[in-house]
């Protein structure tokens, strides 16, 4: 056969196919991991689409802000070169030096809740450039406004990349980790190519109307053009944040996934005091990472679905008043359980903490999870304290949460003017210890069958809370 008698029309048109395909070959291996699709989630490809527009429309309002700052710079230092530099070194250097006081003071809430601090890491990116483009209102003050910004900025980096790595790993199906990470830097930089050249452009015009900043009539008329072509990018920077976070699978334990899949669970009891008694499979009853992570709260306070408040080894100090001290030494006792565990449980009444709380500078942690009708000063209502030991490992942790919230949800059922009744509390610290000691490994073999991670947990915020009870 000979191809003499083939039409030209039909070869031409399947060079171009093979073109077209093997152009698709080449920016998959490029941009995508080894295996793609097979060696990543099902979700691996919404993130990276909304990642991408997140990144090119980064890149557009750091070459706004950017343009303005220099603005600014040239105004304050009168041009002069050596003035110019320095002003930059110094804003550089404490900026960096914010971004490490951070890191220090966020520590494993990275891992914890990736999601929310990767969002938090953008709207702090967008903030410091909106600074950057108020610059040139107040020249003379370029050092302070550009230095504040750039603490924004480097804290927004930090974060970023902090969560990124904890991010990538829920997708990772072939162990394939560092593939991910590495096609990750080449979709950023794409991104940041394709929206560095957008905001050179769009600068340029912006430039070409505004050609002498010096001789406008009023400081705000050159930034003027330079917000309204800032205002859309910075909001598809967010939303593409937003959007891309969504298709994140968190399978690690925190405070808030953990409430809301024992939450569920304790609604399913009706009185049974094993899990073994419930009617239906407990692994129904228990959410998968999948669909905790679609209802879970990134952007505002997340709050509790339980009634009781819950404070996760809060300081001693709080509760060493002579109206509740006796409360405290009978909780590191362990009294009320059926023997001895690696955490201390205390129940405070309403009026204990209230009649404390003009002395309390900072009553609890400030960032405990709390009940979404609670307005009222954190520690004016009754909770409950926990507290783990020295020599608790994860499962002890696990159990000890798992304990607390038995014991908030069988509160919720009690008159809350009754609370004060000790024998009462005493009580329902030991059924729901009844209940937890008999239902436990169940829970836990339930919790791995859905894909939970049990071998380390996010429940406590610093390494100084544990507490040592000689017995």
């Amino acid at each position: 056969m000979t191809y003499e008698h083939l039409p030209l029309r039909s070869i031409k048109k399947t060079s171009i196919n093979d073109l077209i395909l093997e152009g698709k070959r080449q920016m998959i291996k490029a941009f995508m991991p080894k295996g793609y699709p097979d060696s990543v989630t099902k979700n691996y490809w919404g993130f990276v689409k909304w990642q991408f527009l997140h990144n090119v429309a980064g890149s557009v309002t750091g070459v706004l802000s950017t343009q303005s700052l220099l603005y600014a710079m040239g105004l304050g230092a009168k041009s002069i070169p050596l003035a110019a530099a320095l002003n930059w070194i110094i804003k550089d250097g404490l900026g960096q030096l914010g971004g490490v006081i951070y890191a220090a003071f966020i520590s494993d809430r990275f891992d914890s809740e990736p999601k929310r601090h990767r969002f938090q890491a953008t709207v702090a990116m967008q903030i410091a450039s909106i600074l950057e483009l108020l610059a040139p209102l107040w020249p003379g003050s370029f050092l302070l406004i550009a230095s504040i910004s750039n603490i924004g900025k480097n804290i927004a980096w930090l974060a970023g990349s902090a969560t990124r790595a904890q991010m990538h790993k829920t997708f990772a199906l072939r162990d394939n980790l560092g593939d991910i990470t590495g096609k990750s830097g080449s979709q950023t930089t794409a991104a940041s190519l394709i929206g560095t050249a957008l905001g050179v452009v769009i600068s340029g015009t912006i430039t070409k109307y505004n050609p002498d900043i010096t001789a406008a009539t009023s400081a705000v008329q050159p930034i003027i053009p330079i917000f309204l072509a800032f205002g859309p990018f910075s909001f598809f920077n967010i939303y593409g944040n937003y959007r891309s976070s969504l298709y994140v699978t968190t399978s690690t334990l925190n405070v808030p996934r953990a409430e809301m899949i024992l939450y569920g669970l304790l609604n399913q009891l009706d009185g049974a005091t094993t899990l073994s008694k419930i009617k239906c499979d407990i692994r129904d009853l228990i959410s998968s990472p999948k669909k905790v992570s679609s209802e879970e709260i990134f952007v505002g306070r997340y709050h509790s679905p339980f009634e009781i408040p819950l404070e996760i080894e809060p300081a001693l100090h709080h509760y060493t008043s002579k109206k509740h001290v006796h409360d405290l030494h009978a909780a590191l006792k362990q009294k009320g359980l059926l023997h001895s565990e690696e955490y201390f449980l205390l129940h405070v009444p309403y009026h204990h903490l209230f009649g404390n709380l003009r002395k309390m500078k900072r009553p609890m942690q400030q960032n405990s999870h709390r009940h979404k009708h609670h307005t009222q000063l954190p520690g004016s209502r009754q909770h409950l304290s926990l507290w783990f030991s020295q020599n608790a490992n994860t499962r002890d942790m696990i159990k000890g949460f798992c304990h607390a919230c038995a014991i908030r949800h069988a509160l919720e059922y009690v008159d809350p003017a009754t609370s004060e009744d000790k024998d009462q509390v005493l009580d329902i610290i030991r059924d729901t210890h009844i209940l937890v000691e008999n239902s436990f490994e169940s829970l836990i073999s339930a919790l791995e069958s859905k894909e939970w991670e049990t071998e380390h947990v996010f429940f406590t915020e610093r390494d100084d809370g544990r507490l040592f009870v000689e017995k």
